[in-house]
């Protein structure tokens, strides 16, 4: 099991979910058919949590479906959330060729870390944590991507690639049309969300969604702290799915 871009924390695993990781990693790779053939077949190999993420992800874009704008997600890491929207969009409007969904990432960790981002999750909270250089493996992504949907010619795809405190306004200075329908705040640090919400929060009309992936969560802080100090939490109705602990969302009214 490769542990480099493993995200559990393993304080919170008991024997069977190290047994389990180790022993889906072998039957992955030894199991019965060619790479398309496990793709297709995927709910023999997913783990039972990756599923809940995407059922709730897949109600999270029902929503939004009829919501003009675009899916901005700050903190793209390995990209199975950005392309999680991106072939929601292609499911669900095939032909809404004025979508994007907008990825923002460094691909090269935490630029930096701040008091208010000291957590319980020390291996991860510094300077260079998690970190993936996937910039070029998701370009691959989405080209495969776009061979395979209606409208393939126009792109429904960006990555903005930096520091999201210097890349976030200057995406805004250089698209001055933007309309956001979901805000997926997945950054896990205080200041480049707090930006994120000052930035894109303007530009969001009713009944479009914020999303967030560390809310209420001792090992990344900076998320609560950002939501507290620009929208304030008695101004929201966070909502949650029963079936995924970690994710929650708001629906702006």
């Amino acid at each position: 099991m490769s542990e480099e871009f493993s995200m559990l924390i393993p304080h919170n695993q008991t024997e069977n979910d190290v047994a389990f990781s180790r022993g889906m990693e072998t039957y992955f790779s030894h199991s019965l058919g060619t790479n398309m053939d496990k793709l297709r077949n995927f709910t023999k190999f997913v783990p039972r949590q990756a599923l809940s993420q995407f059922l709730a992800k897949n109600e999270l874009f029902k929503h939004v479906v009829n919501i003009h704008g675009h899916i901005i997600e700050c903190g793209v890491f390995l990209g199975g959330g950005l392309m999680t929207w991106a072939q929601l969009s292609a499911i669900y409007e095939p032909v809404n060729h004025v979508r994007r969904i907008v990825g923002f990432d460094t691909f090269t960790g935490f630029p930096a870390i701040s008091e208010k981002d000291k957590g319980q999750n020390p291996d991860y909270a510094v300077t260079g944590g998690l970190a993936t250089r996937a910039y070029e493996d998701l370009q691959e992504a989405i080209r495969l991507y776009d061979l395979n949907r209606p409208v393939g010619h126009i792109p429904r795809l960006e990555l903005v690639v930096g520091d999201a405190i210097q890349t976030i306004p200057q995406y805004l200075q250089d698209n001055q049309h933007l309309v956001v329908a979901l805000l997926y705040l997945d950054f896990d640090l205080f200041e480049p969300t707090r930006v994120a919400l000052e930035t894109f929060l303007p530009r969001m009309p009713k009944g479009a969604l914020i999303a967030f992936d560390e809310l209420d969560q001792a090992a990344w802080p900076g998320e609560t702290l950002a939501v507290l100090e620009t929208l304030g939490l008695r101004n929201l109705k966070v909502q949650r799915f029963p079936f995924t602990p970690q994710l929650s969302y708001a629906i702006l009214e």
